[in-house]
């Protein structure tokens, strides 16, 4: 409570004391309203920092407004991947998310990585994997630009960004919601919110939403009586969040918002896997390729017996877990300083969280995986802004300071080779690593649109950017009946390899293009960006001097596109074209069963079309499609691998040897996988929503039918044959009544409704199999909202 008082103290006495602050001149939600008009194709965004149409923006966006939202059931801020042409999502619980933006993505799982896909919250950066999903509910819109974003957005937005914008407390009139849901799984929600004038000049909001749910991924008996299960359905919700803000007038030139978000997920059970796509050999392991990599092509079974299972059901021994607690502290400052706008947005972050899993979809223990970390940010934006004739302008500058600290603890086989290498044997071995990492990042921007005249118009941009980062880690090793050893620190790895436990990285990232406006329905543009990432480490048990650093990747898009509307806007129609020059591309791959991120480099050429049409009042069809090829030059497979001896005198098979010892150990012709694809990344997709509404029961009846058709993917960026995705389509159907007034609503959903089996995570062990999450299967509800 005294930081969040001493932070909303020093906001407002920086907007009363000095002229650096700003005004958007745009009224956005304003304008959001008056052009939706009940369309699902027209809406206002940010996506350069200004209010502005999407149909005149020169760049491949898609946006919902939160009406949209709810009428597409959204509720969680990962569920937007459907209807955003080129997304996909890579998730196998709320302790990592993973966005994909035309295959690039970071599918690393550990907690110290940032994403090529960047996600702000209410227009500030959220660094922290971790604190990316979460409860989506008073949702103004949610804004996802596809390709570099790197002059306005900064250094991680290579692959593109995620803008979710919630609701302020712009309105005068006292106003608010309540709405209650149930489904399938017993999940139950709440949320609401509440809003209006205190004084004249002085506005609140209050929002909330609490959900909890059963696992529908159902913990069964492997061999019943030798191998029961552990009693934990997997895939549960337990969660509540908290919003308050606060919009204060400062005359009529100006306003401060002040934001305080509190978000809890207490004891979700999660962290299971089902054991997928595996050919049982006579020594209990999977059958591999020459790159080490599990190819087995059978569906999910249970690893005991080998007979065919159900993917919502696991068989683990050991209990999941994942907890997490967020606290968001912003201030946004804006003032119009006559003719020149400037915006302060100032944020801090922590966010705590701690998972445990059973890696291995075994009911024995295998693979043990625990996670615990602290993440702190501070982040602080000055922009100015101005427009004058035909100039239109932004500059500015940012500054980041993320720390994070934690704990890391790999039980099993991944660490069997490092037990037999220091102790000539193992019992119970485990590695434990230990991290405190510090990063900072300052960066100067601008961008500049000039009209040439009423048809053209150029559009520059440049920011530069600073990272400094440096880790404190050790590594040990524990087994029961041996010494702790310390295997490895960062000291030591520099001494090998001096400078190697810091990074000190500057780059910029540019923009430069033209748009041709034909006419006042038609916009044409090209354009050439070039985004960044920082490098970073890489923590694992098996981690080298020379693999412990990876290096900051480049990305170069050059992308073209086609906007255009009818006259009286009820059709719309988008295409965008680009080819990506990718260099040292952050590629993850599982290395001797453990996690590794190195370069490499990519090339991928791609088109995105989108289509929105309301012949009438009554009907909106939204159709998209993407069509995408991609090589990636060369990712590191397995190499080598150990491995437990499962029974006694386990005889040698395929590429693995007993080692007499209690161990296999595993020896791959393939080093490398050459030309392989990005992962999520089908070559074609198609999402689709046909929504029909009538007046009727003394209000108005939408009928709707959403989804998408995701062609053969592979799910991994090793290629592994077990973790291809045959091509599937997912289907949502609604049916939602709405009173004259539009102060009761209720809605009954369901989705999934085909009842499609895919895969939402894969994680290829080589010969320990293959581990997977399917998502959910299909779930049916209700909904009742009132409004006041």
């Amino acid at each position: 409570m005294r930081t969040a008082l001493t932070f909303a103290v020093s906001t407002i006495a920086l907007a009363f004391v000095t002229p650096v602050v700003a005004q958007e001149t745009q009224q956005v939600d304003k304008q959001v309203v008056e052009e939706k008009a009940g369309s699902f194709g027209d809406i206002v965004v940010t996506a350069q920092k200004r209010g502005e149409n999407l149909q005149r923006i020169p760049i491949s966006v898609s946006a919902y407004s939160g009406e949209q939202l709810d009428a597409l059931g959204i509720s969680d801020a990962t569920q937007i991947t459907q209807q955003i042409p080129g997304m996909q999502l890579n998730a196998w619980s709320p302790n990592v998310t993973i966005f994909n933006l035309r295959g690039v993505s970071q599918n690393n799982f550990t907690d110290y990585l940032e994403a090529p896909v960047a996600v702000y919250m209410d227009d500030a950066y959220m660094g922290s994997i971790n604190g990316i999903s979460g409860q989506l509910f008073d949702t103004a819109r949610v804004e996802v630009l596809r390709g570099p974003q790197g002059t306005l957005f900064g250094r991680n937005a290579t692959g593109g960004l995620v803008h979710y914008i919630s609701k302020d407390a712009s309105k005068d009139e006292f106003n608010g919601y309540a709405e209650a849901g149930y489904e399938r799984f017993d999940r139950r929600s709440l949320e609401g919110a509440v809003g209006g004038s205190l004084t004249p000049g002085l506005r609140f909001r209050v929002a909330g939403r609490i959900v909890k749910a059963d696992g529908y991924i159902k913990s069964a008996a492997a061999l019943p009586g030798t191998f029961d299960g552990n009693g934990q359905d997997i895939g549960s919700e337990n969660g509540w969040a908290l919003r308050g803000t606060i919009q204060a007038d400062l005359g009529d030139r100006g306003k401060v918002d002040l934001w305080i978000k509190h978000s809890e997920d207490n004891d979700v059970a999660t962290g299971g896997y089902v054991f997928d796509s595996c050919d049982l050999l006579t020594n209990g392991y999977c059958h591999v390729n020459a790159a080490g990599l599990s190819d087995g092509t059978g569906g999910v079974i249970n690893g005991i017996t080998g007979a065919p299972a159900s993917p919502f059901e696991n068989f683990s021994n050991d209990l999941g877990l994942f907890s997490r607690t967020t606290d968001i502290f912003q201030g946004k400052v804006t003032y119009d300083l006559g003719g020149i706008d400037l915006t302060s947005i100032t944020n801090y972050t922590n966010l705590s969280k701690s998972y445990r899993e059973d890696g291995d979809a075994l009911p024995i223990t295998i693979i043990k995986f625990l996670t615990d970390a602290r993440y702190k940010q501070f982040s602080q934006e000055l922009r100015l802004s101005g427009d004058i004739d035909r100039f239109r302008w932004q500059a500015g500058a940012y500054f980041l300071d993320m720390k994070i600290n934690g704990h890391i603890t790999t039980i099993g086989a991944p660490v069997l080779g490092a037990a037999l290498a220091i102790n000539g044997g193992a019992n119970d071995p485990r590695v434990a690593e230990d991290y405190d990492l510090h990063s900072k990042n300052w960066s100067l921007f601008g961008q500049v649109e000039y009209d040439l005249s009423d048809k053209f118009t150029l559009v520059s941009g440049l920011r530069y950017s600073k990272d400094i980062k440096s880790i404190d880690y050790v590594s040990r090793l524990i087994d029961s009946g041996f010494p702790t050893v310390v295997r490895a620190t960062d000291e030591s790895f520099a001494s090998t390899n001096p400078g190697v436990n810091a990074i000190s990285y500057g780059d910029w990232a540019a923009r430069a293009g033209v748009n041709y406006k034909p006419n006042d329905d038609t916009l044409v543009f090209l354009s050439w960006n070039r985004g960044i990432k920082g490098g970073n480490w890489t923590l694992s048990s098996d981690v080298t001097p020379g693999s412990f650093q990876h290096d900051p990747e480049t990305l170069n898009s050059i992308e073209g596109g086609i906007k255009w509307s009818s006259s009286d806007r009820s059709l719309k129609a988008n295409l965008t074209g680009y080819h990506y020059i990718y260099d040292n591309y952050q590629a993850f791959s599982v290395l001797g069963g453990l996690p590794q991120v190195s370069n490499t480099d990519v090339r991928a050429t791609g088109a995105e079309f989108e289509l929105f049409w309301q012949p009438s009042d009554r009907i909106n069809v939204n159709l998209g499609a993407t069509w995408q090829t991609n090589k990636v030059k060369s990712v590191l497979g397995p190499g080598s691998q150990f491995g437990p001896e499962f029974f006694p005198s386990a005889p040698n098979a395929q590429y693995c040897v007993n080692q007499n010892d209690g161990s296999f150990f595993c020896d791959y012709p393939q080093d490398t996988i050459t030309d392989a694809k990005l992962p999520n990344a089908p070559q074609f997709s198609f999402n689709y929503l046909f929504r029909y509404n009538v007046d009727m029961l003394g209000g108005n009846l939408a009928a709707q039918l959403d989804g998408a058709w995701y062609g053969r993917q592979f799910l991994e960026v090793t290629n592994g044959p077990s973790s291809i995705q045959p091509a599937y389509n997912v289907s949502n159907a609604s049916l939602t009544w709405t009173g004259a007034n539009d102060r009761f609503s209720l809605q009954v959903f369901g989705r999934n409704i085909f009842d499609e089996e895919y895969r939402a995570y894969t994680l290829n062990l080589g010969i320990l199999g293959t581990t997977s999450v399917y998502a959910k299967p299909a779930t049916y509800g209700v909904t009742a909202t009132v409004r006041w």
